[in-house]
């Protein structure tokens, strides 16, 4: 679970939000944040990592991490995306299914509207602003591996249906 902990963080400090105002935005004590963060609440109630997800905009298995599905490909979340290495995202984006691809790519899309939405909110030439710009840029070069990824995989279906 300390995974969990890593993963609440890095989507707390990637919306700019403190412990406490994650807190009050899920409803829970800034202690609760705190435990979980840092590993000391070890196993999470599932009904608190609902509310952390809602307030954060993911899903409970976002926190909670990637698990494999049927065929044995970890379903591709925003958390995973965010957090691998290029190869490792790129390996990832190979063996997913085209269902896979196209949740990705609209998890993908919100989380840039919503960086673009909070790069207005702060002043011009604020170190924020460019933090942001960095983190659109990165979001949009994932968002158009993905496309690509199901664009190619759109064609090797229809090319399969044709032979």
């Amino acid at each position: 679970m300390a995974d969990t902990g890593e993963r609440l963080e890095s989507i707390r400090r990637l919306r700019m939000w403190t412990q406490a105002r994650l807190a009050r935005e899920a409803g829970v004590s800034p202690t609760t944040i705190s435990g979980i963060e840092t590993g000391k609440t070890g196993r999470p109630h599932f009904g608190t990592l609902g509310k952390l997800a809602r307030a954060l905009g993911v899903t409970p298995e976002e926190l909670l991490g990637p698990r494999p599905a049927a065929g044995g490909a970890a379903p591709l979340l925003m958390g995973w995306a965010s957090d691998s290495e290029e190869s490792e995202f790129e390996r990832g984006l190979e063996s997913a299914s085209l269902e896979s691809l196209d949740s990705l790519s609209r998890e993908l899309d919100a989380e840039q509207a919503r960086l673009q939405r909070l790069y207005s909110e702060f002043p011009e030439a604020s170190e924020q602003r460019r933090f942001i710009k960095r983190q659109i840029r990165e979001v949009a070069g994932q968002s158009g591996s993905v496309k690509t990824s199901a664009m190619v995989r759109r064609s090797e279906r229809e090319a399969k249906r044709h032979q």
